[in-house]
């Protein structure tokens, strides 16, 4: 299991030309203990896609402030986007109010966005003051000028101020022996002075007896009625979609098809249509084709022999990835034309950044929207991975919001981007696999996505590819935990998801469904710790018919009766990082 690391209040980045971040590398750690804090140093390095850059960073605590600086000195010459510190926001601070200072001395009020937005919330920043629970803050940034960007377009879990405005040109050259310098500092300052009780042990301050404290009890949740339906899930077909075993009740094969720099105009579209169509009908499953070319009009002859099959057609452009409103209407026409009577999407096939910057600009009559998302644009950690998923729903709600109503296909999703959509140098970058992808913990995030992406208008999601190293199957067709778990859903697509009302929040994530009359209890665990959990099923379940299965060799579930004469109350285990499902059968 890949290492989680924890992302502080500020940390220095170096951003290639194409917005890749060279790996860093901690050096020598050096901490001196003062009367009034302390100070700490690091020696860090960022080596990679031709860069190699060498830095200090130090951070100095007081009981009033922390203060984190930077330098950082270019080893030889190469061309970058980006280099400084970046601070890290909750997204807890979404409707916040900031007074935002300006490098030329003035301020203006202003507040976190609660709806994602699709541009920086704030511009110009030389330090910013907001108060919170009696407390005075103020954050201070010297060395550049800072603003501030919406990451949950990314599904980012935070808000980001970084430095260099990107109204400047970009990339820059950076020459060997280059220095950049910069810092951040965090202010606090009560805004009451403390009042000084004196208070007798077990007391409150008003001098009555405090109640007694209650006992700390694990985890609990309660079944509840219907309050959704489980979406139609479609799988992408990678190079060799042929190699999935059969997942009955699969919505759809995503097949995107994109063009090959210097290769003849769709070139091999073909033979991966066919592939996907082959594969498509053993599975009773439709096609869901997205075209990533400069002409849609002109590829419809292409598409054609397929468009029977399709249940989902989209067209992108290569450069914008998104639906141009220029080419729709007669694109429209023409695939209507020739056969196509599946839905028609506009939108991303990229992030929901490109769909919420574009929202204006888009097709006045796409019979659904679609987009894609990743946890990994801007961050690798286990954590940050985790810390996505509730973006998902938040970038969801945001699109159906945006789409007036219009239905919404999510998708593909996977753990590693498919391909860089910021990326300004023309190179296509080689696309690379996540090391947790035939994991147990990517079956318990998959569930965990599922559960955020399960949303009235939300009628499909596609995840990953059919086989391979960002498969969900092997070379022979096994299913890795994250294809085991894709199989059981699918099987009950459309079936009444129940709802979970729980005591605490916790790393266990309950996909309670109802199908044909049986109850289907999935459940996963993100968490390196075991998780335990007492659960109230409906009054005509009994807790000792369940069923267990776990999705994958490394997980392991338990679900037993209390014994507290409530034969509807169990008590769940499950492994760290993986996922599982209990099955009770059709009452009567």
């Amino acid at each position: 299991m890949r290492a989680g690391r924890y992302c502080g209040l500020s940390r220095p980045s170096s951003a290639t030309r194409d917005w890749r971040t060279p790996q860093p590398t901690l050096g020598s750690v050096e901490i001196t203990r003062a009367l009034n804090g302390l100070l700490a140093r690091w020696k860090v390095g960022f080596a990679g896609y031709g860069v190699e850059y060498q830095g200090e960073l130090t951070a100095e605590f007081t009981p009033d402030a922390v203060e984190i600086a930077f330098e950082g000195t270019a080893m030889h010459a190469f061309r970058s986007n980006r280099i400084g510190l970046v601070v890290l926001h909750p997204p807890e601070e979404a409707g916040r109010n900031v007074t935002v200072e300006h490098s030329d001395g003035t301020s203006t009020g202003e507040r976190f966005p609660v709806e994602v937005s699709p541009y920086q919330p704030f511009m110009d920043i030389a330090a910013l003051q907001w108060a919170d629970a009696g407390t005075a803050f103020r954050l201070a940034f010297t060395g550049d000028v800072f603003e501030t960007e919406d990451q949950r377009n990314w599904t980012d879990a935070s808000f980001k101020t970084y430095s260099t405005p990107l109204a400047r040109p970009f990339p820059v050259h950076i020459g060997a022996g280059d220095v950049v310098r910069q810092s951040v500092r965090l202010e606090a300052a009560s805004l009451e002075p403390p009042e000084t009780v004196e208070v007798a042990a077990g007391s409150r301050p008003d001098g009555t007896a405090a109640p007694a404290q209650p006992a700390v009890t694990r985890p609990a949740a309660a079944l509840g009625a219907a309050a959704g339906r489980v979406p139609a899930l479609a799988v992408g077909a990678g190079p060799q979609p042929g190699l999935l075993s059969v997942i009955p009740g699969l919505d759809a094969i995503l097949v995107e098809l994109t063009e090959e720099p210097g290769a003849a105009p769709r070139s091999g579209w073909a033979a991966r249509l066919q592939a996907a169509a082959n594969a498509a009908g053993i599975h009773g499953a439709g096609l869901d084709i997205r075209a990533v070319t400069p002409d849609p009009v002109g590829s419809v002859a292409d598409l054609a022999p397929y468009l029977g099959q399709a249940t989902r057609l989209a067209a992108f452009h290569p450069d914008s990835h998104f639906t141009e409103p220029e080419t729709w209407g007669e694109f429209r026409t023409s695939v209507r034309a020739a056969g196509f009577e599946g839905e028609l999407l506009a939108g991303a096939r990229s992030h929901f950044t490109e769909l919420n910057r574009t929202s204006g600009r888009m097709p006045s009559d796409p019979d659904a929207l679609t987009f894609s998302i990743t946890p990994q644009m801007h961050s690798t950690e286990t954590a940050h991975i985790i810390d996505s998923v509730p973006m998902q729903r938040l970038v969801a709600r945001n699109a159906l919001r945006l789409g007036g109503g219009c239905p919404l296909h999510v998708g593909p999703v996977t753990l590693l981007p498919r391909f860089n959509a910021v990326a300004t140098s023309g190179v296509a970058a080689a696309v690379d696999a996540d090391e947790l992808q035939p994991e147990p913990f990517t079956a318990a995030w998959t569930l965990a996505s599922i559960d955020a992406l399960t949303l009235d208008g939300v009628e499909s999601v596609s995840y990953f590819e059919a086989s391979g190293p960002r498969g969900i199957s092997d070379a022979t067709g096994r299913l890795n935990p994250a294809g085991e778990l894709l199989k059981a859903l699918a099987a009950v697509r459309g079936s009444a998801l129940l709802s979970v009302h729980a005591n605490s929040v916790s790393s266990l994530t309950l996909y309670p469904v109802l199908a044909s009359g049986s109850l289907l209890v999935f459940a996963g665990n993100l968490s390196g710790s075991a998780v335990e959990a007492d659960v109230q099923l409906p009054a005509d379940v009994a807790a000792a018919d369940g069923q267990c299965t776990a999705f994958g060799p490394g997980a392991a579930i338990r679900f037993r009766p209390n014994n507290d004469g409530d034969t509807s109350q169990g008590c769940l285990t499950l492994k760290p990082w993986s996922a599982a499902v209990v099955r009770f059968p059709a009452s009567g």
